[in-house]
């Protein structure tokens, strides 16, 4: 294996880590984490809204703290990260989504799931700025909606 195989190997990692941790940070509510994730000019398409496009950082961030407090289980598969160059990839996921109407107390406290679960995708074009990866536009669609029986 040469050098170019292991920095593109390397580079693939680190966008499939930024994507995961995304996702992560959501769940958990860490709001602020969550839009350094985002580059400053970045365009964000909410799955719930993939017509609305939320500009920037700042915007992105709002957009975040404005979500009603829930509890949620992002879960993500099949993704594939295509390389476009050494500064710049698209990360292809799918998303499946649980979520409660309120959020859990503590650790032992369980939320009773919705019986709606959302199953889309986000398609997440990465930027290599300043030393770091980070998403410049995250389109989100939801492309089916099971309803439990």
């Amino acid at each position: 294996m040469n050098s170019e195989n292991l920095e593109s190997m390397l580079i693939e990692w680190q966008c499939l880590k930024l994507v995961k941790r995304t996702v992560n940070l959501l769940d958990e509510r860490r709001w602020e984490e969550l839009a350094n994730c985002y580059t400053e000019d970045a365009v964000l398409y909410r799955p719930s809204a993939p017509k609305v496009k939320i500009v920037g950082r700042k915007a992105i961030l709002e957009s975040f703290t404005e979500r009603p407090s829930k509890e949620t289980c992002h879960i993500l598969s099949n993704m594939e990260v295509q390389l476009q160059s050494l500064f710049a990839a698209r990360v292809v996921s799918r998303v499946v989504l649980f979520s409660g109407d309120q959020k859990a107390s503590d650790l032992e406290t369980a939320v009773t799931a919705k019986e709606s679960v959302f199953i889309g995708r986000f398609i997440d074009d990465l930027k290599y700025v300043d030393g770091e990866w980070r998403i410049a536009k995250r389109q989100g669609s939801i492309e089916l909606n099971y309803k439990g029986s």
